[in-house]
């Protein structure tokens, strides 16, 4: 018998985990039935998952379900019954655990696996999938170690994803991970050595999957030693970063000192805050102690070496709009790198989704089930708050815009939320859908302009900096230029390595790559220069120096 692990990803850049669980367990049943891993992507055809599958040849094939793939899986299985309806099909994954008898009901399945399932396998695969249990759970005694010679060799330089723990010590009322509070950690050494291997195996990115990373903060300060000494003995590439999941307020003073010292780049911290608003967050039964909190974040994000992350979630229980506004408003004012503007999704099995009368909670019947109304917030409320996002991901998160919203909010006095939400807006009256990166920003250009106290060649230089430290290119956006003969001179001089504005330019041996442009609103006029040789990891941006265009004019004048 032929079994196929099916894991249909949100990209190709993500690789799965827990289908490679399953493989793993099952090198060690009893059994002669061969065990297969399939990979895809919801951005493939249906019908080219369906041929794929079908080309395998298999007995029984399993899904491992989410909420972001279950309603491509089902139409997957529908087809898959259709052509052969003898093929044994199970679900598995946390959109199968929490929701096993209605999927029964709606999807030609014969089985789900519930919670953790490589034990469950196992005894599948020994009996060769005999059984009359429709829903079939087995706690796992033991940890099966995912990383085999087969996974490996699937990546092809993919994400990596390394688990040393289950469970969550919280139990957040929009969340599943902490449903019985219960965390397990795996052997350290194992990890240790996992760290090393998938390190190694070609990615760029090592993602740590625990729920809550440092609920312990002794074990997590362990594996960042490892982490960093292992970097320093060429153990690990200089080019890896390791994300991971924490909650900031468990921070001791002593780890975030020490984190202060990594190297930079080599970790990504993603914290959720999800609201400010204290009644909030004992609704969903977040216990955070928001003081230390945001002191801890604050921290973080001083350090300078450690790309920050920060989640809020609109559409929680007792948080209106200008509550929304105001956790915003907050959140912006830690300095992390990215803040993620999220959207209440109530899961099956939450504790949310049983209170949903409770809060008048309306969404979606399919998968993600994100919630579009309640009691607190409406849907035309919500509906702004898109716009706010659409705003914060293009300005913000995507780091190319940092000098300039400095320079907006601080002359404009616009608080935060309101300057993204009006950018959003202003957006959609004028159409704009999926622009270019060059017509978003002549747009937001033309916006910023008619702000109070902005004035426009100003803007434009904050626009030009921005523009000419981020993008290597060296070329600014259309609605930037302007012709202006001295550049010839400019050009001429930094190809003159005795000027070396930058340590490496001094370097005979190497070839600097530099990019530059006049500023004209200062008093005296002045060139931002870029080096382009090496990216900062955390902000994305190259290193560059302002310097006075006399300079550049004086020495080429005497040549």
């Amino acid at each position: 018998m032929k079994i196929v692990l099916a894991s249909i990803n949100s990209k190709y850049i993500h690789s799965s985990l827990g289908v490679w669980y399953l493989y793993s367990a099952s090198k060690e049943a009893k059994t002669s039935n061969t065990v297969e891993v399939y990979e895809g992507t919801i951005n493939n055809q249906i019908e080219d998952i369906v041929a794929d599958i079908y080309n395998l040849q298999p007995d029984v094939v399993g899904f491992s379900c989410y909420i972001w793939n279950i309603e491509y899986i089902k139409k997957i299985t529908e087809i898959l019954k259709k052509i052969n309806p003898n093929l044994k099909i199970f679900y598995g994954g946390p959109e199968a655990s929490f929701d096993a008898d209605n999927l029964l009901k709606i999807a030609p399945i014969d089985m789900v696996i519930k919670g953790e399932g490589e034990e469950s396998f196992i005894k599948l695969l020994e009996n060769d999938f005999n059984t009359t249990e429709k829903v079939v759970f087995n706690p796992v005694t033991k940890y099966y170690n995912p990383y085999s010679k087969e996974y490996f060799d699937a990546l092809n330089g993919r994400i990596v994803y390394l688990e040393t723990s289950r469970g969550c010590p919280f139990s957040c009322a929009f969340c599943l991970s902490g449903r019985d509070e219960n965390v397990r950690f795996f052997d350290m050494e194992t990890s240790k050595e996992n760290i090393i291997k998938l390190a190694n195996c070609g990615t760029q990115t090592v993602k740590f999957v625990d729920r809550t990373f440092n609920c312990n903060d002794k074990r997590a300060r362990e594996i960042f030693e490892f982490i960093y000494k292992a970097r320093q003995d060429g153990r690990i590439p200089e080019n890896v970063v390791f994300h991971c999941e924490v909650e900031a307020d468990l921070f001791t003073q002593e780890t975030l000192d020490y984190l202060k010292t990594m190297p930079n780049g080599l970790f990504q911290f993603e914290a959720g805050l999800q609201s400010f608003n204290p009644e909030t967050l004992k609704g969903v039964n977040r216990r955070h102690d928001i003081k230390r909190l945001v002191h801890n974040l604050k921290e973080i994000a001083s350090g300078n070496n450690i790309h920050l992350h920060i989640d809020l979630i609109a559409a929680l229980p007792y948080e209106d709009y200008e509550s929304f506004k105001n956790s915003f408003d907050q959140a912006f004012e830690i300095g992390s790198e990215v803040i993620q503007l999220g959207f209440l999704k109530l899961l099956k099995g939450s504790a949310l989704e049983k209170e949903k009368e409770q809060h008048g909670f309306e969404y979606w019947s399919y998968a993600p089930y994100q919630v579009i109304k309640n009691n607190y917030i409406s849907y035309s409320d919500l509906l702004k708050l898109k716009l706010a996002e659409d705003a914060v991901e293009r300005i913000y998160n995507s780091n190319r815009f940092e000098n300039t919203l400095n320079y907006v909010l601080n002359q404009s006095k616009i608080r935060p939320y309101d300057l993204f939400y009006l950018v959003g807006e202003y957006c959609e009256k004028k159409g704009l859908q999926s622009p270019s990166l060059d017509l978003y920003t002549a747009t937001i250009f033309e916006f910023f302009a008619t702000l109070p106290n902005v004035e426009k060649s100003r803007l434009r230089d904050e626009f030009a900096k921005d523009r000419i430290i981020t993008d290597k290119t060296g070329k600014l956006y259309h609605s930037l230029h302007i012709a202006d003969d001295r550049m010839k001179h400019i050009s001429i001089a930094l190809k003159n390595k005795d000027m070396g504005i930058f340590e490496n330019q001094r370097d005979k041996s190497k070839q600097a790559k530099l990019g530059f442009c006049v500023l004209y609103s200062y008093d005296e006029e002045k060139v931002i220069v870029a080096d382009y040789t090496k990216q900062d990891p955390v902000t994305g941006q190259y290193p560059y120096k302002i310097l006075p265009l006399s300079m550049f004019i004086e020495n080429d004048e005497q040549e």
